[in-house]
């Protein structure tokens, strides 16, 4: 697979199966670069079939650059409401706001100009530039590490640049003898739907006849991976504090987690009294690098005049606020609680 003749081989194999297995997926029917930007933003740390109706229901609300643009930080948070990784929609944002004062509202197809943009970086520019564009621009993720690191065989560690350039140089040459966007987009999906982590399906692959790792019997030995760090794990107190008119208290983080979403206190904020708690469950939530381990407390308070970064909500506010998923176990309790009020 190193030769060029390897490429010329592979290109062909690769692109007729694409053509023929590929999913139908809605970013696939549009070569729209601001439809494709968003679909990759948003595949960066979700499945693809998880994302379809997030995209659909994204571009509803945001259908350009510009609406993106002129909305306002809350609404993006809240369309982005179950993905995860908020730092992904606070990007886009930010960058749709720089596409408008700076290339007249259009996803930019200079690579350095769209690598200058927030949230973009050297694979997300080159899936762009690539599927939207037309470049020959690599686009190298876990997945294409994963497919590079196989059908070489090669035992460089991908968490290395070096492994990264390797690739690189490789998916170039394979651009070469094909259509940049397709060429893309195949191996993305080789990745994701043949050449899996665990349990590669060889034997569907176009590429199984010039696999080296196949052929050498090293398969479950690609790719070379270091080791990731283990887990931190937080006790995490989660208070569902209700005021005399049934309202809920929301406290907005600053913190880089999940930063400007919306979420139950971990404790009462100074010189709010709580007249009686009860336990209302524990749940555990895994991020990436931190594992919370949450105990929640229903509570009724006192009246209280609302602290700074703190807003007291009602059931029909509580609905418009970007809530993490981390508290998805609470949500029952506290719409319950919400319509109990609204009732009485």
């Amino acid at each position: 697979m190193k030769s060029g003749s390897a490429a010329e081989a592979l290109s062909p194999a690769l692109l007729d199966w694409y053509q023929s297995a590929k999913r139908d997926l809605p970013f696939r029917r549009t070569r729209d670069p601001y439809a494709i930007w968003v679909s990759e933003i948003m595949a960066q740390q979700t499945r693809i079939t998880a994302l379809i109706p997030y995209f659909e229901r994204f571009l509803r609300a945001f259908p350009n650059a510009a609406a993106l643009a002129a909305a306002d930080e809350d609404d993006v948070l809240k369309a982005w409401e179950g993905l995860g990784y908020y730092s992904r929609a606070r990007c886009l944002h930010r960058a749709a706001r720089l596409m408008v004062s700076a290339h007249g509202g259009a996803v930019p197809d200079d690579p350095a100009a769209l690598r200058g943009l927030p949230g973009i970086g050297d694979y997300t520019a080159g899936a762009i530039l690539s599927i939207a564009f037309g470049q020959k621009a690599p686009a190298v993720d876990g997945n294409v590490l994963r497919v590079h690191a196989r059908l070489t065989d090669d035992p460089t560690d991908i968490a290395l640049p070096a492994a990264k350039e390797t690739a690189r140089v490789w998916v170039l040459s394979l651009m070469g003898r094909g259509d940049p966007g397709a060429v893309t987009e195949a191996l993305m999906e080789l990745g994701a739907l043949v050449c899996l982590p665990k349990q590669p399906r060889c034997e569907d692959c176009p590429a199984r006849d010039l696999c080296a790792a196949r052929l050498a019997g090293r398969v479950g030995e690609r790719p070379v991976k270091s080791p990731k760090k283990p887990q931190r794990t937080e006790a995490r107190p989660v208070c569902l504090l209700f005021d005399p008119q049934g309202r809920v208290l929301m406290r907005r983080r600053t913190e880089s987690l999940l930063r400007g979403l919306w979420e139950f206190p971990a404790a009462p904020p100074e010189g709010l009294a709580v007249l009686s708690a009860q336990p209302c469950g524990r749940h555990t939530h895994v991020f990436t690098h931190i594992i919370w381990e949450m105990e929640g407390s229903l509570c009724a308070t006192a009246a209280f005049e609302t602290p700074e970064g703190f807003l007291w909500a009602d059931g029909e506010t509580f609905e418009t606020l970007a809530v993490p998923v981390a508290f998805r176990g609470y949500m029952g309790v506290v719409r319950g609680a919400l319509a109990g009020a609204a009732q009485g």
